[in-house]
């Protein structure tokens, strides 16, 4: 292919079609992978952070994230069972609304990722005017 150190166009022709024919067999070796293979695998465990602080249980945790959560504090069997609740759980077994479901979920993985829980007002609706 390669003449006196040069290359010809044909010569580059030729490397790039078998360079596209490897590329073009690795992608459909690729996509030929079956589709439900990832759903083999579980889903990776969250982890369940120790107290910290002067977060000593479940009731004092939900005080901190305020929004009246102390009220389902006894809702929690424990620590553990805070942060491994489901959704569904939460909805069917402790009656619990969307919003307070919504709450305790973003501040539970907000802990996870090491932020310490404090309280957000919600903001007084606004006034209309004519």
């Amino acid at each position: 292919m390669l003449i006196g150190g040069s290359l010809t166009f044909s010569s580059f022709l030729k490397i790039t079609r078998v360079i596209g024919a490897n590329m073009l067999s690795t992608a459909r070796c690729l996509t030929r992978i079956p589709a439900g293979i990832r759903s083999l695998h579980g889903s990776a465990t969250k982890s369940i952070p120790a107290p910290r602080g002067d977060i000593k249980d479940t009731a004092t945790f939900l005080t901190k994230i305020g929004r009246n959560s102390a009220q389902i504090a006894d809702k929690f069997k424990s620590w553990d069972h805070l942060f491994t609740a489901s959704t569904a759980e939460m909805k069917s077994d402790m009656a619990l609304s969307v919003k307070q479901r919504r709450w305790i979920l973003n501040w539970r993985e907000k802990y996870r990722q090491g932020v310490n829980p404090y309280d957000i007002p919600l903001k007084p609706p606004k006034k209309k005017t004519k």
